[in-house]
């Protein structure tokens, strides 16, 4: 934990922020926003035309990505690797014999060619299977861009992550990953992992007010690229793109060169043993011959010879051929390669951990099947789901599901002029399943029914909890107030 801290202090001096020391109402005054403290829901943000201007001024909120090399330079590259090296200064020096010798080396015309040739071509294989796979991983990536909540001119809206610029309102809530730094104003249970940055295992509590000094202790602002695991909170954004604290620390690492896989070092490796051996050879034949015959030519072609008989050339040329079989048959597995020497590498792992939600999937959840009354209802048939089909939203015990589904959530909506199946939920994956659920089943209008029965008290879903309750303006036999709650099974029940 020291040595985090003292990390923290290091990087911390390095940082430029200082908002975490200003009051509310200087950071509003300071980006020309307005928000509401009391009802953080009913702020007014930041106007579009503001932001659009801000956006042109500032740029993206993105990261300036480390600079890129030519196709030509990615080529030469892959051809100076240090077995193709080696396998061209055995072609050169197979040409050097034949210019000594022509008559008795004929054929080392297709020697030297072959040798030099198959160097090209490795580099070739290599390059292009490469260049393909950075095509195929940058279509990918413009295929799923982050998305990110804000409130502007009293809408909450969902766009770009790019698009975020300074003075924005933000709404975090939990599974969000926080796109850029932000002051937090409003918060409920707010929990960020800041592993990325600081080290620290436990997730912090982000809550308005702050006595820290040091940007990393500031108990009121959320970094870009931490996660929130916890909770939910309004946030105004401070700093975009490489102005914020990971593209400060990236700026200070862009200069770090790649590692080299396994496979590579390993070839490299077993390149300098065979050219050492090689050389070392070499030369004592030179000397013996010279030794023995006096003969220059004689003996310098009898060491090049040697020389060039310890090179492998076809080992290069076989290990990209089937390295690149292999990609090709994880390709067909819908399996991206970026690099080719990673196929072997892929090969050496015994545990791939990997962020699933919203990468290998779309992050979107369905209802299938309800269990009300000891009797299991289909929600729907076209996924062949087991059980009795829900002939109205009337029947007990499914009514009483469509309503805490309606109720008990915090889903928002990108607007409220179109039909509930025309607009977007804004909100965490679950509940938008249950939502559009309740609203293609539930009898009555889905916003009659929220404004009919308002909620009065709220505990949020957390992952401590696993469970959200929430009480509503809904009479029933014993009294005008209505208990709804929802999560995992076990923790209700436990309840």
């Amino acid at each position: 934990a020291d040595h985090n801290n003292k990390n923290a202090d290091d990087t911390a001096k390095n940082i430029d922020i200082t908002e975490h020391l200003l009051s509310l109402e200087q950071v509003c005054t300071k980006y020309s926003v307005q928000v509401n403290a009391a009802r953080p829901q009913d702020s007014f943000g930041l106007g579009n035309a503001q932001a659009a201007k801000l956006l042109v001024e500032n740029g993206p909120n993105t990261l300036t990505p480390p600079k890129r090399k030519s196709a030509l330079q990615k080529y030469i590259i892959c051809l100076t690797s240090l077995f193709n090296l080696m396998l061209i200064a055995s072609g050169i020096l197979v040409y050097i014999v034949l210019a000594i010798d022509y008559k008795d080396n004929k054929a080392n015309v297709y020697m030297g060619a072959i040798l030099i040739g198959v160097a090209f071509l490795n580099a070739v294989i290599e390059w292009y299977q490469e260049r393909k796979s950075e095509n195929t991983l940058a279509a990918l990536l413009q295929m799923i861009p982050p998305k990110t909540h804000v409130i502007r001119e009293r809408k909450l809206e969902s766009v770009q992550s790019a698009d975020v610029v300074v003075g924005d309102v933000l709404f975090l809530r939990m599974g969000d990953k926080v796109p850029a730094d932000c002051y937090v104003f409003a918060a409920t249970d707010l929990k960020v992992d800041n592993s990325s940055l600081t080290g620290e295992s436990e997730p912090q509590e982000r809550e308005p007010g702050n006595t820290m000094r040091n940007p990393f202790e500031a108990t009121n602002l959320a970094f870009n690229g931490t996660l929130a695991v916890s909770g939910s909170a309004y946030a105004i954004v401070v700093r975009t793109g490489d102005g914020t604290v990971l593209g400060q620390i990236a700026g200070l690492t862009a200069g770090e060169e790649k590692a080299e896989s396994p496979m590579s070092h390993e070839i490299a490796r077993f390149v300098r043993i065979i050219a050492s051996v090689a050389l070392l050879t070499a030369v004592v034949f030179f000397a013996t011959g010279m030794g023995l015959y006096n003969d220059f030519a004689f003996s310098i072609n009898f060491a090049i010879g040697t020389f060039v008989a310890f090179v492998p050339e076809g080992l290069p040329a076989t290990v990209t051929m089937l390295l690149t079989i292999a990609a090709k048959r994880m390709a067909a597995e819908n399996v991206l390669v970026k690099d080719l020497q990673g196929v072997e590498t892929l090969g050496a792992i015994t545990c791939l951990a990997t962020d699933k939600t919203g990468t290998l999937t779309r992050n979107q959840m369905m209802v299938t099947n309800l269990w009300t009354n000891g009797t299991m209802y289909a929600a729907t048939r076209a996924h062949n789901d087991i059980g009795e089909s829900i002939s109205s939203g009337n029947i007990t015990g499914v009514r009483e599901i469509l309503l805490t589904s309606t109720l008990c959530c915090s889903v928002k909506f990108d607007r409220s002029d179109v039909p509930i199946d025309k607009r977007q939920l804004l909100g965490d994956a679950t509940e938008s399943g249950l939502v559009r659920f309740a609203f293609s089943r539930l009898t009555g209008d889905f916003d009659e029914v929220q404004a009919q029965h308002t909620k009065v008290f709220e505990i949020p879903f957390n992952s401590a909890n696993k469970w959200m309750l929430s009480v509503h303006k809904l009479t029933h036999d014993n009294g005008p107030l209505t208990l709804m709650m929802k999560g995992a099974p076990e923790r209700v029940l436990r309840l």
